[in-house]
């Protein structure tokens, strides 16, 4: 017998030089790593436990079983190993029937006279949180972290780690564990996992275990989470593989060592020297922090085994937890796709669909929308790029259009100047809130912000726009680093002057002014329902049937420098206002028109 923290998949080669400890492994069995003592296996639909025989053993009997405190058996099932061999071995996969939340439990995996067990195996929710470096971004870095970790201890709050890597690590996934919240762990969670599972913990059954597996690493693209037949089949992907070949192409093995160790070194001594200001003054601003120590080195070079590469982190850290069962997916990337943002919505798409593939399932995705930022010296020097709002929309349009995607907007946070904003509870509860309503079914948890219904164009110039969502529709701030300063406390919840609405209209050329925006509070329905509205929300339900009319807000803009509008947008900048909310203190996502008049005398679309 074997009692074990979690035995490697022997699927692949281990690219470590350091010999794999035998006890991840009983005789010929292997299970896979992310199967360990202190799991959370997921509530309610068949449990996935998978793992690979040596070679020689194809085609025998794995059986799984889950037993009580006394030893009792409470669900058990067998499968036969594979007979096409794969790397070397003979993969295998036991389906056990699905399981209300409890425990904790035993799991026991047996092949032939070889077994496995596992302790204090909890059954409840389990999320992937994947994505790059602000889904990355540790509780113990974040905004608040002493307060966070002080309180955060939870039993019936556990998370994996997988092992961040390129290629597959073997080594690395034996010394990987599932872990209890305390304050002696949590430091090295994802924040804005721990936050959404914290919200979970809170709203849902006190006694449901959650798990979290957290699956990312900073810095990588959306190509770095699909396989290679996904990128090859769109235009988007290809030109992903084509660069990454080009910046490989020619060099040796000795020559990328070089180029790895190097930027290491330069890296290694920027964070140490980072980390250190920080500590001595933990209010140093980043403008200080760049002008004593430079910017961050970044890009990586680009080797064949870098974490960073197209593909990579998809086989070597995805692909090993494959098909581990899940409530959901949680996704917080985009940062670095921002130089071919307009390809991002096509591989978002295609990425969703993938990774439901791999399941076998059409798991909830819920996304982190992209908070506001601009680098310094860009905005300075070159202006806003306006190439964020390209990726906000995307985030937002998968939303709309792949079901069961949702999408939540962060463009009250974010930090001028830092890519990664410390401010993680925001981001983390909005997720929870979006999870426990749309998936758990808690109507009373709002999660809207105010939604764009129609327009109506008037006479002047004066554009009318219909909000849903708008119950206490109001302007709060500018940017995120305005609430609460005294600019902003001077400013009116109703009228805004066009340098702070966050709106902007645009005549026949196509150039965009910023303009006046003023909320009216009393919306009578009817004028809703019987004027000629444009319509653009067609996901909308309130036309047709009753509704409190104080959940319809308007707002009307206008600028002289644009008589004739032909297009409105909001909030369509890296960095700029974006102030109008509702009564749940949520914001109004960024979103654009095309003001062209499609109504009809007799009917509203």
């Amino acid at each position: 017998m074997v009692t074990a923290t979690g035995p490697a998949l022997g699927s692949e080669m281990t690219t470590s030089v350091e010999p794999i400890d035998d006890r991840s492994t009983a005789g010929v069995l292997h299970v896979a790593a992310i199967f360990a003592s202190h799991m959370v296996l997921q509530r309610n639909k068949p449990i996935a436990v998978f793992g690979a025989l040596n070679a020689d053993c194809a085609g025998l009997e794995v059986s799984a079983e889950i037993r009580d405190f006394d030893g009792s058996v409470i669900v058990q099932a067998h499968a036969y190993a594979s007979k096409e061999i794969k790397n070397g071995f003979s993969p295998w996969r036991v389906m056990l029937p699905a399981q209300p939340e409890g425990g904790p439990y035993t799991l026991r995996v047996t092949a032939g006279n070889d077994f496995i067990e596992y302790y204090d195996v909890l059954i409840g929710e389990v999320w992937l949180a994947g994505g790059q470096s602000n889904m990355e971004l540790e509780l113990r870095n974040s905004e608040n972290a002493e307060e966070a970790l002080e309180s955060c201890a939870d039993p019936l709050l556990r998370f994996y780690n997988v092992p961040k890597t390129g290629v597959i690590n073997r080594n690395a996934e034996h010394a990987a564990s599932w872990q209890e919240s305390s304050p002696e762990n949590s430091g090295v969670m994802s924040a804005v996992a721990y936050y959404f599972a914290r919200k979970l913990r809170d709203e849902l059954d006190s006694d449901l275990p959650i798990g979290i597996i957290d699956c990312y690493i900073g810095g990588t693209s959306i190509s770095c989470w699909m396989s290679e037949d996904a990128l090859n089949s769109s235009e988007s992907g290809r030109a992903y593989l084509a660069r990454y070949e080009q910046a490989v192409a020619g060099k040796t093995q000795g020559q990328f060592d070089l180029e790895y160790s190097e930027w290491q070194s330069r890296s290694d001594t920027w964070n140490a020297s980072i980390a250190a200001a920080r500590e001595a003054d933990p209010d140093v601003t980043w403008d200080t922090l760049t002008q004593q120590y430079g910017e961050c080195p970044w890009p990586p070079p680009m080797t064949p085994t870098s974490q960073w590469r197209p593909t990579g982190p998809f086989h070597a850290m995805l692909e090993r937890i494959v098909p581990y069962s899940l409530a959901g997916f949680l996704w917080y990337q985009g940062e670095e796709d921002e130089p071919y943002c307009d390809s991002y919505r096509e591989l978002l798409g295609m990425m969703i669909g993938e990774w439901r593939a791999l399941w076998s399932e059409s798991l909830p995705f819920l996304i982190v929308q992209l908070p506001q930022w601009i680098d310094k010296t860009v905005d300075e020097s070159d202006g806003d790029p306006m190439l964020w709002p390209v990726l906000r929309e995307a985030q937002w349009d998968a939303a709309q259009s792949i079901d069961n995607v949702f999408a939540i907007c962060t463009m009250d946070c974010g930090e001028y100047n830092n890519i990664h904003p410390v401010d993680k509870r925001t981001p983390g509860e909005r997720l929870g809130n979006c999870a426990l309503r749309q998936v758990y079914g808690m109507s009373r948890i709002p999660v809207y912000g105010p939604t764009v219904l129609g327009f109506r164009c008037d006479e002047g110039g004066r554009v009318r726009l219909f909000f849903r969502y708008a119950h206490g529709l109001h302007f709060s701030g500018t940017t995120p680093d305005s609430f609460g300063d005294e600019l902003a406390k001077s400013l009116p919840s109703l009228v805004r002057l066009p340098e702070h609405s966050g709106f902007e209209l645009a005549g026949a050329d196509g150039v965009f002014h910023p303009a006046y925006a003023a909320i009216f509070v009393d919306c009578d329905i009817d004028d809703l329902v019987n004027a000629k509205v444009n319509v653009v929300d067609y996901n909308a339900t309130e036309f047709g049937i009753p509704i409190n009319s104080r959940s319809i807000g308007t707002i009307t803009l206008a600028t002289p420098k644009v008589p004739q509008p032909v297009m409105m947008r909001y909030a369509w900048r890296n960095w700029g206002p974006a102030p109008l909310f509702n009564d749940s203190n949520l914001p109004a996502h960024p979103f654009k028109l095309d003001l062209t008049d499609h109504t009809d005398s007799d009917h509203v679309e």
